[in-house]
């Protein structure tokens, strides 16, 4: 070999070695940045727990899903008792195409994995026959519902909120044999009407309808989504014509109107029944034959027009506005929409005005009624209030009958009220009927109003409770208690003059009511009563912190300067005021408008809005000092799966002295690495024996995107709601939580407890209610539930996240006074009575401010007002320039959800005091909440045993082997045999040359 020759071979050598050198580099530096979320996704961790134990708690949790659903259905109407269906009635027509596409969930990230039954399996199972040539006739017409496997994720609604049902005259489908055969089958007919929504699309303000086999796509614009459309109101007509009973079941992820099952003649009954989770539907069958009495209660009003709302105008996509000369601001820069299935750019900015202030469901309603509002008005339905309202929120009948009578008070009536005290009524309550059922009884206040003053309802929910099984002729006592201190309005403008701006109680006379609905007074004696209240109250201080609680988001306090009612940008919101309903009242969406200054410079976080944050701080934040690496390992927090004492310790006590050495021993690298890296995940921390841990979505089941198994699907939320039953609210959460530990799953992103705002929401069927209370008592029990089970939550979504469409980066404004009295109540009952560690931000805006990176929200309310300790993680972050991390962190935020690459990062300035004070919290609070939820666990457990009760045992989770590091190391050894192999036989021909 010459000389030249061997200095090439020599060079052949490196570039051979430097490609492999690559390749593995690459490989190496893929498995660092993805292999968490694989591992995650793939579920490496093993976890002691045999099949037997897993499939025995499956079972038990199908039994618990179909008893949520079953004391979630709520009958609305009942003529002739023709429920409950007679035992001879064995053999049924099922009407509508729905019955073939049954709603078993919502689509999104709290959707339903897996199969769920439906109404036609379920009546098989329960030895109720169906007419199948019904059935195979809309499985022709259309098989499935053709975006469902896309999911509203991917779809735009005009295509995934498609109604699909065939005319009863179309002769080819409807054929005359097949009606004769259908009267002659059976004389008892079920219509299903079904209507599904999902994450990130409201429901649309118009109809897609497609009516013939395989035929085009009919646009109406006259009918919204949630009205029955033509063909299903023209087949209730047919059915109601031509059967004897004629049931109507709304099998739907949100409200409908459903003025039609009452105007037509001959339809006996309707139920709600919700989406019904893996085997939900069975209960629906033993109800409709009385193996099931119903008890579920509205938790919204059913208008007979969804209209007659003052939220209508501003709902949905269609009640969204544009900034007109936003062009280059986010999202109106290039940015895709990664939520409608094609490369699609925001073709604006938008905003929505929460113009209806508190008047949200019945608050509206019953206070329109109160200000005579429709009083002389008539519709098809009725007259005033009659003709406007189907079903008041809190309505729902029974097969058996109540009586209520008012045992003891306290105060007694007539007396004053004492602001710090609380007011009790004892309720007994007898079933006078023939048959065992459950009864829910329902508390409303009504405060005192001053024409102009503070805006506040006319009625209002302040307790509640439900009645255990009752059989007949037996009695049960049940007590219903409210702090006189949740009277309160939240005056953020000092409406009444009093120098005072923030919660209080007004002098006056406050009346205290018990009520069939939001609407319906008791007939029971001494069912309303009055106390005075002779001074005004303010109330400074939260009542379970004493922290203080004043404007933060209105005026001159609001952040930034810009306050969310738009009073400080030139554009104020025109918000609806009881003084003036008629006049106030929003007939259309606000229209568009420019964007102001102040807004336009907060489009994006940048450095020098980090820099003024970080300045605040200045000469008060000493600098922390993380080590340079990792230090040796002296600390563990948990031992092959289980927690050490020290691990229990600091789950059990934030404050314990401990917590600063032990954060002591991590880098600020690996805080950033554990910090930036949220999705589905949490980063190992081996230096302090922390475990990676793993997350999932799933309002009504242990599943997600990122998971190859999961649990029992539950009946959605709403229907859980619907059971007014906080305790079946607490088992439900210690179901998820036990199936999350079972499946190596730490925590759940849920629940959710968003309000009902409007009945488009497409979010809904995650959320509870239109109401507050009955929002934050569910939500807390379930997060207590799932804790008792050592699975930690993240309620979602704080705050405002009741609007889907065009969520990302959606301007809201409206007032301080609505924020704190509806949006904000069920997320501060979840933290200060259910022991919250876990929240998610939103997409959305508070005003000109990300949700996620207000400092007002998250750090000055929930940590600040509510003592909220533990970690804040950001929502799904589609794009980080919005979501950032930089804004979370110096916000109070603790995880960003960076996605499925594993690219978060931090663009500014990491080096301030203030950042690194941040960061460190940060770190603490994620792991607080790991370890609180498994120290709650055993807590709960020793509490059992004691009491001779069952426990909760977790099984033990512990890394297994990663199929991303046993890739990566065949990638490794086959690069670098590839690399030995070629450089041989290089060197072989440059010999023999």
């Amino acid at each position: 070999m010459s000389p030249d020759a061997g200095r090439r071979c020599r060079i052949a050598l490196r570039v051979a070695a430097g490609l492999g050198i690559g390749l593995v580099v690459a490989a190496n530096v893929a498995a660092v940045r993805f292999g968490e979320t694989i591992d995650s996704y793939l579920s490496s961790d093993e976890v002691d727990v045999s099949d037997v134990r897993v499939e025995a708690q499956m079972a038990r949790d199908e039994k618990l899903s179909e008893e949520v659903e079953a004391e979630g259905l709520v009958l609305v109407q009942n003529r002739g008792d023709v429920l409950p269906l007679p035992r001879d009635v064995d053999r049924v027509n099922v009407f509508g195409w729905g019955s073939t596409q049954w709603v078993g969930g919502g689509s999104g990230s709290g959707g339903v994995a897996g199969e769920c039954e439906g109404i036609l399996q379920a009546l098989t199972d329960e030895g109720i026959a169906y007419n199948e040539a019904l059935a195979k006739m809309y499985r022709n017409f259309q098989g499935e519902r053709p975006f469902l496997s896309n999911g509203s994720l991917n779809t735009h609604d005009y295509e995934f909120c498609r109604l699909y049902e065939p005319s009863v005259e179309d002769e080819g489908l409807y054929t005359p044999e097949l009606l004769q055969e259908a009267r002659e089958y059976s004389s008892t007919a079920i219509v299903v009407l079904s209507r599904v929504s999902g994450e990130s699309i409201d429901c649309p303000r118009e109809q897609f309808r497609v009516t013939t086999k395989g035929g085009p796509v009919k646009r109406s614009m006259a009918r919204h989504y949630l009205e029955p459309s033509p063909e299903e109101e023209a087949l209730i007509r047919y059915v109601a014509a031509n059967y004897q009973n004629v049931v109507v079941l709304v099998n739907s992820t949100n409200p409908m109107e459903l003025g039609v099952v009452e105007s037509v003649e001959g339809v006996d009954a309707c139920m709600l029944v919700g989406a019904t989770g893996t085997t939900g539907a069975r209960a629906v069958v033993r109800a409709l034959w009385g193996d099931v009495n119903p008890s579920g209660r509205t938790t919204d009003t059913y208008a007979y027009d969804f209209s007659t709302a003052p939220s209508w105008a501003n709902a949905g996509a269609d009640g969204e506005g544009h900034y007109l000369d936003a062009g280059g601001c986010y999202p109106a820069d290039g940015t895709l929409n990664g939520n409608v299935g094609t490369r699609e750019a925001y073709d604006s900015v938008r905003f929505v005005d929460y113009a209806e202030g508190i008047y949200v469901g019945y608050r509206w309603y019953e206070t329109a009624d109160a200000e005579g509002f429709w009083e002389g008005e008539r519709t098809s339905h009725g007259e005033g209030y009659n003709g406007v309202v189907q079903y008041p929120f809190g309505h729902g009948l029974s097969y058996t009958d109540f009586s209520w009578q008012v045992v003891s008070r306290d105060p007694l009536r007539g007396g004053e009220l004492d602001p710090d005290g609380s007011v009790t009524t004892v309720v007994r309550v007898t079933n006078t009927g023939s048959r065992a059922g459950k009864d829910v009884v329902e508390l409303y206040a009504t405060p005192p109003y001053e024409h102009g003053g503070i805006e506040k309802p006319s009625t209002q929910l302040v307790a509640f409770a439900k009645t255990d099984e009752l059989q007949p002729g037996q009695s049960q006592d049940v007590t219903l208690s409210f702090d006189v201190r949740s009277l309160a309005s939240y005056d953020c403008y000092d409406a009444n003059g009093n120098g005072f701006a923030g919660w209080e109680l007004e002098r006056g006379s406050y009346r205290i009511e018990l009520k069939r609905d939001a609407h319906t007074l008791a007939t029971c004696a001494h069912a309303s009563v009055s106390y005075e209240l002779p001074h005004d109250h303010p109330y400074p201080d939260d009542a379970r912190t004493g922290a203080r609680v004043s404007n933060r988001f209105t005026g001159s306090s609001a952040e930034a300067g810009v306050s969310i009612d738009g009073s400080s940008t030139g554009s104020p919101l025109r918000l609806l005021t009881r003084a003036d309903f008629r006049g106030s009242f929003p007939k259309n969406r606000d229209v568009d408008r420019t964007m102001p200054d102040a807004v336009r410079i907060l489009n994006r976080y940048d450095a020098g809005q980090a820099r003024a944050q970080d300045s605040r701080y200045d000469g008060e934040v000493q600098m922390t000092q993380q080590p340079s690496q990792a230090k040796a390992r002296f600390y563990a927090l948990e031992r092959h799966g289980r927690l050490t004492a020290l691990g229990r310790a600091l789950g059990e006590d934030y404050d314990d002295e401990r917590w600063d050495s032990l954060l002591g021993q991590l880098s600020q690298g690996q805080m950033e690495q554990l910090v930036l890296h949220g999705y589905s995940h949490t980063s190992e921390l081996g230096v302090i024996g922390k475990p990676r841990s793993k997350e999932l979505d799933g309002s009504s089941q242990a599943s997600s995107f990122n998971q190859l198994r999961w649990g029992v699907g539950f009946p959605n939320p709403t229907t859980l709601a619907q059971t007014w039953n906080p305790s079946l609210s607490r088992r439900f959460g210690q179901a998820v939580g036990m199936e999350c530990a079972m499946l190596g799953i730490d925590g759940w992103y849920a629940p959710a407890c968003n309000l009902h705002r409007t009945p488009l929401g497409g979010r809904n069927y995650e959320y509870y209610s239109e109401d507050p209370l009955v929002s934050g008592v569910m939500a807390a029990r379930t997060i207590e539930g799932a804790r008792q089970a050592g699975t930690y939550t993240y309620l979602k979504h704080l705050a405002l996240n009741e609007q889907d469409s065009y969520r990302d980066s959606l301007y809201t404004w409206l007032s301080e006074q609505s924020l704190r009295e509806l949006y904000l109540e069920p997320f501060r009952r979840s933290v200060e009575d259910g022991g919250c560690t876990g929240v998610m931000s939103s997409y959305n805006r508070i005003g000109a401010i990300w949700a996620g990176g207000s400092e007002a929200l998250v750090d000055g309310v929930l940590r600040g007002e509510w003592g909220f300790r533990g970690s804040v993680i950001t929502d799904y972050s589609d794009h980080h320039a919005y979501m950032n991390a930089d804004q979370m962190l110096r916000a109070g935020g603790s995880l960003f959800m960076d996605g499925v690459f594993d690219d978060g990062g931090f663009a500014l300035d990491t080096t301030t005091p203030n950042f690194r004070r941040r960061l460190r919290a940060a770190s603490k609070d994620v792991l607080y909440t790991w370890l609180n939820a498994r120290a709650s666990n055993l807590g709960y457990n020793d509490a059992a045993a004691a009491a001779g009760e069952a426990t909760l045992d977790r099984p033990a989770k512990t890394k297994g082997t990663s199929l991303v590091l046993v890739v990566v190391s065949l990638v490794d050894a086959l690069v670098a045999g590839t690399v030995v192999v070629r450089a041989a036989m290089r060197i072989r021909r440059r010999r023999r040359a």
